[in-house]
């Protein structure tokens, strides 16, 4: 599966940048970008179709729940979604050290805009295998290699 991670300044008179991990819609089952809302991924990468990791790993009994259970289980896999997003951002973009992104990031210096696509392990419906292992996850649990964190920047 492919995944777009993004580096964009905002701008402004300090260094604000934005950091995304994406899922390419095109590597998501048409059943399941139906079912979720997509995104544009942001200009450096081509405002290409994306996901959310939330609702690629969310497991299929998410979609059949009812509104409240739906909630209390959509808080869970959104706590595992911004983890595995940071997970991946900081593997790629090694200034970025909080365990949870923030929505924008101030950074001393200016290394401008860049983009990494690179494939990772199938997440479709992966939660409970996820969120079972959720207080060691690597970056190799999810099926990143050590070759592409070369290719950022």
């Amino acid at each position: 599966m492919e995944i777009i991670v993004t580096r964009s300044r905002i701008a402004g008179t300090l260094p604000h940048y934005e950091y995304r991990a994406l899922i390419s819609a095109d590597a998501v089952a048409e059943t399941r970008r139906r079912r979720a809302c997509l995104v544009k991924a942001p200009k450096v990468a081509g405002f290409v179709r994306c996901l959310r990791t939330g609702p690629v790993i969310a497991p299929e009994r998410y979609f059949e729940l009812d509104a409240a259970a739906r909630e209390i289980l959509g808080s869970r896999i959104s706590a595992l979604a911004r983890q595995i997003d940071a997970l991946i951002v900081r593997f790629l973009f090694p200034e970025v050290t909080a365990q949870q992104l923030r929505p924008i990031i101030t950074i001393d210096d200016d290394p401008g805009d860049a983009c990494v696509r690179t494939d990772i392990a199938d997440l479709t419906g992966a939660y409970d295998r996820l969120a079972a292992r959720h207080d060691v996850l690597t970056t190799s649990d999810l099926g990143l290699r050590e070759d592409c964190a070369r290719r950022a920047a």
